[in-house]
């Protein structure tokens, strides 16, 4: 009998042959709509006092079909993660019947702003503990979920459902896939336990996929690459949607790891998925020196900077590929800024992006795409 994971393997290889590299068709009608109009755009924030004005949330709807609400949405306003992004979604669509709204749902880490935490409090047997015995906590403070009993997969997949199915999201989004899956684990819980946990994830991920159903959007982070590891999108067939969250920053913004993360970016889209690309311009919320300087410095820094981290990204899309650009997860962190850039002119490209070295070049109906992985140089010549 051929297990799981070696059938996905063999429809793998099959779809190589039959479509060079691409997968067969498979239903998309729960994507978001997709155009190459401009540049293909996402939100992924939340606001921690309240709800989005409606103002705001007419901002959003209007240049995106696509948003993930963060935990600690509107907390101020509605207490529970859970409650404000149901009621956060009823206010896009009324603006955006299209809109697809993803729920923040953390795979690995305990946070005490759902109500969901009440309950996990309460259940000593589910906190992930070290070889020590001692509690692996994430910067001493946030409690890991241990995988490996079947009750903790049951309660984490039926909030998922109750936000999805029930409440009206369209997807969830399963954050912290790199750190269960670091090699360095094996040290704080031994080879077995570790193992024991990469497969805990696993079937939550199927588990996931059968209370949600097919109709339903499951995005995960992610892609992960550095000159130390790098972590693939391995869950391409178990998913719609992958994030590569340190696009060109962090320990991702060697040439080696940029080129490889567009590797992944036009893989994940060749096979017929979603990609969220979350970039940055060139600093972030961690960097409290840098966000000790005015809003105004903050916001001029981004627009100067933003040209190579979209170029990277538009050398590597494909269709529903998706371009995300702040400093942070807060709205207030330039979440909600825009860039003329992104009002452009875009076009679908004309052909794959061509390599010579570290340098990468593409074509859309629209622009012209130019960067150097090595320089860190990068143009983009529109064309009205």
């Amino acid at each position: 009998m051929i297990n799981k994971h070696a059938s996905n393997f063999l429809l793998s290889l099959l779809s190589t042959f039959i479509c060079g590299g691409d997968v067969l068709a498979q239903n998309q009608d729960h994507y978001p709509e997709f155009s190459w109009d401009k540049v293909p755009f996402t939100f992924h924030f939340g606001k921690r006092s309240t709800l989005m004005t409606p103002d705001e949330a007419k901002f959003v709807a209007s240049r995106s079909s696509f948003i993930c609400l963060e935990k600690g949405h509107a907390k101020d306003e509605v207490k529970y993660t859970e409650g404000a992004i149901l009621q956060e979604s009823k206010q896009l669509k009324k603006f955006n019947p299209e809109m697809k709204v993803i729920f923040y749902w953390n795979a690995f880490l305990d946070y005490d702003l759902y109500r969901a935490h009440e309950h996990y409090q309460n259940k000593p047997e589910w906190w992930l503990r070290k070889l020590d015995g001692e509690l692996d906590l994430k910067k001493e403070r946030f409690k890991r979920y241990d995988l490996t009993h079947q009750a903790v997969r049951d309660w984490w997949t039926d909030v998922a459902q109750k936000a999805v199915v029930e409440g009206g999201c369209d997807g969830v989004f399963m954050d912290a896939f790199p750190q269960v899956v670091a090699t360095g684990n094996k040290k704080l819980w031994g080879n077995a336990k570790y193992n024991d946990m990469q497969q805990g994830l696993s079937a939550l991920v199927a588990e996931t996929r059968t209370k949600l159903g097919d109709d339903k959007l499951i995005l995960y982070n992610g892609v992960r690459s550095s000159d130390k590891r790098n972590i693939g999108n391995n869950f391409m067939q178990e998913t719609d949607a992958v994030m590569i969250e340190h696009f060109a920053h962090f320990q991702s913004g060697s040439k080696e790891s940029i080129l490889a993360d567009i590797r992944e970016i036009t893989k994940a889209g060749k096979a017929g998925k979603i990609v969220v690309v979350k970039a940055w311009p060139g600093f972030a919320w961690i960097d409290k020196e840098f966000m000790a300087k005015p809003l105004a410095e903050k916001r001029k820094l981004a627009a100067e900077n933003i040209t190579f981290p979209l170029a990277a990204f538009l050398v590597g899309a494909q269709e529903h590929a998706y371009f995300s650009y702040s400093w942070g997860y807060h709205m207030e962190m330039g979440s909600m800024d825009w860039y003329p850039e992104l009002d452009k002119k875009l076009g679908p490209p004309l052909a794959d992006a061509k390599q010579s070295e570290w340098i990468l070049q593409r074509e859309f109906t629209h622009a012209s795409v130019w960067v150097d992985l090595e320089k860190k140089e990068a143009k983009i010549e529109w064309r009205e």
